[in-house]
């Protein structure tokens, strides 16, 4: 960070009573869809590509989620620098843009996806459905359902810490504010080294540095400083060659990954990646903001990206799903190369499709309506009386129809 951003006639460790911001950053919108492009590379990319260099280096489309992550706590400190949140009416808020689609999708992918998502048992429902799990060490819980949700695990534990940590950011003094980075940065990097040294398995390894949300709060947290930091009146110097250089970083990062997973059967270590590419993104973040300021136009401005951009949620927690759901058609065979491209261009059109129609059908409303309740607490009652009669009536027209099947097959095998 320090190598990054230089100051412009302002201290990083004190903001400024009036900041000079606009009402949004469009830019910041616009590199979401980038972001959740590469995890739809990661997850279904290799569907359609026969060069196995090219599957090698989709794999690391991962690490958009470090980039959401660091995003998430810029945007959310950007917005409540200079204001004092309501914690349960920012909690209420988070809750209701989060939650419900994310069921949603959730429960589509154990009813209709079984074949294809992992679904665990009793105890891995319970925590997926609460979004707690991300806290519990097993693929198959904390990867279950729709899978992409263990993200959004992280993400609740960042809503739920961060009234608190923000009002402590908001009392940092230049010393302060650098010693926090420096200490964060140097967890993130030596836990996994002492995690190695001390013997620690690899796929509890895999759990602790990817998945678990107390290590990810640190690129949360990271998002954080920055948004302190620029508001106190830090900017990044030619902002420009360095978004070029933050690019050019990402692409020999995935170049390299792509060369060591060749000769490898496992790609490069996650936690290795995820740092290497952190002063990458916050390079990206830092001169696109710093462009936003000086009201700059440029492709990631424009209207048709931004809402790109706006999307890219309800892309990230649907393209999984939709794919397995239109696989068995048959659609997406394709022979590799250029062929691959174009069909994969074809998916991402009707993901992105799909994405817009969740976002105005389903997510706006319901989120709409949900913030608009003066009485979060009773309509949750009201949902869960509600869903309760949904899923007894559920229940017990599957054990009729179970019922049914089984007489029919007894009177079919009790025939001579």
């Amino acid at each position: 960070m320090t190598t990054v951003l230089a100051p412009a006639g302002a201290n990083p460790g004190e903001c400024s009573s009036r900041p000079e911001r606009p009402q949004h950053l469009p830019r910041l919108s616009a590199l979401r869809i980038f972001a959740a492009v590469a995890v739809v590379l990661c997850h279904v990319g290799y569907y359609f590509t026969s060069v196995r260099a090219v599957r090698k280096a989709e794999v690391y489309g991962y690490g958009g989620v470090e980039f959401f992550f660091l995003l998430s706590g810029f945007v959310l400190t950007w917005v409540w620098l200079h204001r004092r949140p309501g914690v349960r009416q920012f909690w209420w808020r988070r809750v209701a843009k989060l939650y419900p689609i994310t069921l949603g999708l959730m429960v589509f992918a154990y009813l209709a996806l079984p074949q294809y998502e992992r679904i665990p048992g009793t105890r891995g429902k319970v925590l997926e459905l609460t979004l707690m799990q991300a806290w519990w060490p097993r693929e198959r819980v904390y990867f279950g359902g729709n899978g992409v949700s263990w993200s959004l695990s992280c993400e609740i534990f960042f809503y739920l810490v961060f009234p608190f940590v923000l009002a402590g950011v908001k009392r940092l003094h230049a010393r302060g504010f650098w010693t926090l980075a420096v200490v964060t940065l140097f967890i993130l990097v030596v836990a996994p080294v002492v995690a190695v040294e001390m013997g620690v398995a690899a796929p509890t390894r895999y759990w602790l540095f990817f998945v678990f949300p107390p290590y990810q709060f640190g690129f949360f947290l990271i998002g954080m400083l920055m948004a302190r930091a620029i508001g106190g009146g830090l900017r990044v110097p030619r902002p420009s060659l360095v978004f070029a250089g933050a690019l050019a970083w990402l692409a020999v990062l995935v170049g390299v990954g792509a060369l060591y997973s060749l000769d490898h059967t496992h790609g490069l270590p996650r936690p290795l990646v995820l740092l290497a590419a952190l002063p990458a993104f916050v390079g990206l973040l830092g001169a696109a903001v710093s462009k936003d300021l000086r009201h700059e136009g440029s492709l990631l401005t424009s209207p048709k990206l931004t809402y790109l951009g706006i999307i890219s949620f309800e892309l990230y927690l649907i393209h999984k799903p939709l794919f397995f759901l239109l696989r068995p058609i048959g659609v997406w065979k394709n022979s590799g190369g250029l062929e691959g491209a174009v069909v994969f261009l074809g998916f991402l059109g009707v993901a992105l499709l799909a994405a817009s129609l969740l976002h105005h059908l389903l997510q706006l409303p319901i989120e709409r309506a949900l913030v608009r309740s003066h009485h979060p607490l009773r309509w949750l009652q009201r949902c869960f009386w509600q869903a309760w009669m949904l899923v007894s009536v559920w229940i017990f027209s599957v054990a009729i129809d179970r019922h049914c099947w089984d007489r029919e097959t007894k009177e079919r095998e009790s025939l001579p």
